[in-house]
């Protein structure tokens, strides 16, 4: 979700990075912090600024890196359709040029579902990965909210717009009924300066539709930890429960009070929650 969150530490303006040319996409990504490199994927219509609260958290100690993805951001948007692995494929190739070593990966919702698709094709490139608010395929009943979201996109008239129409999906309905809170997040949705096109949101969501990688990921041989949100309307609780029966190794992590947007509605609670799990990797 594209959001810009206040940040004395770059006073307003954002860091100038470089585009990465990959062969099928222009990458944009932002990075603060020395260190083991953490990877942040957004979530479908979001860029790196989602992540501002985390690299405030986390920079002192990761070198904390988000990417916007094909069609979102400061990146590229694409000619045609692609699929999750596509995006994975980008990210290998991304790493590749930024010479990362092994990344701690965490992936919200689309992203997610990327970082999945990335672990598997690209194993020694994942040191650990942190799986949120994601599910391990499409069925039948998220293609279906999925399907909503494009009806509600194709009627409203921006990226703003269409996240405060599904307010009560997107955040728990502990936060929705904080007058103040909801009325922050409005406001910072309004802030976004790179608003996804049509076609973009569109494309994203075509291919996070088709997602399944549910037979494969018994493959992973990384420490994964999937996290919930309790309240999550959108990627309910039952298909992080799923990840953790496929994944052998994997611990699932139920957040309290917050629904498919954790790293927002409470910076606090999901920030602590990493930061065990990334210490206990150095163990």
């Amino acid at each position: 979700m594209p959001l810009v969150l206040d940040d004395p530490a770059i006073d307003g303006k954002e860091a100038v990075m470089p585009l990465c040319h990959l062969a099928h996409a222009d990458l944009f990504h932002d990075e603060r912090g020395e260190g083991e490199p953490l990877v942040f994927l957004n979530g479908l219509s979001g860029d790196h600024l989602y992540w501002r609260s985390q690299f405030r958290a986390f920079g002192k100690k990761y070198r904390c890196l988000a990417v916007d993805n094909r069609d979102v951001g400061q990146s590229s948007y694409a000619a045609g359709p692609y699929t999750m692995r596509d995006l994975a494929g980008d990210l290998i190739e991304w790493m590749e040029q930024l010479q990362l070593p092994p990344a701690h990966v965490v992936g919200l919702s689309m992203g997610g579902a990327i970082a999945q698709e990335l672990a598997l094709a690209a194993p020694k490139r994942v040191k650990t990965l942190v799986l949120m608010n994601t599910l391990a395929r499409a069925d039948d009943w998220f293609r279906g909210t999925l399907r909503a979201f494009e009806v509600i996109r194709r009627q409203v008239a921006d990226t703003a717009a269409f996240f405060d129409t599904i307010l009560p999906w997107w955040v728990s309905h502990r936060f929705f009924e904080d007058s103040e809170r909801a009325s922050w997040l409005r406001v910072l949705l309004r802030q976004s300066p790179h608003p996804q096109r049509l076609d973009g949101f569109l494309r994203q969501l075509e291919a996070l539709s088709t997602h399944d990688a549910a037979a494969r990921l018994h493959q992973f041989a990384c420490p994964v930890l999937v996290m919930a949100g309790e309240d999550d309307s959108v990627a309910p609780v039952r298909y992080s429960r799923q990840l953790q029966e496929l994944i052998p190794q994997a611990r699932l992590i139920v957040l309290r009070g917050v629904g498919h947007a954790p790293p927002l509605e409470d910076a606090g609670q999901f920030n602590a929650r990493l930061m065990e799990f990334l210490e206990m990797q150095t163990l």
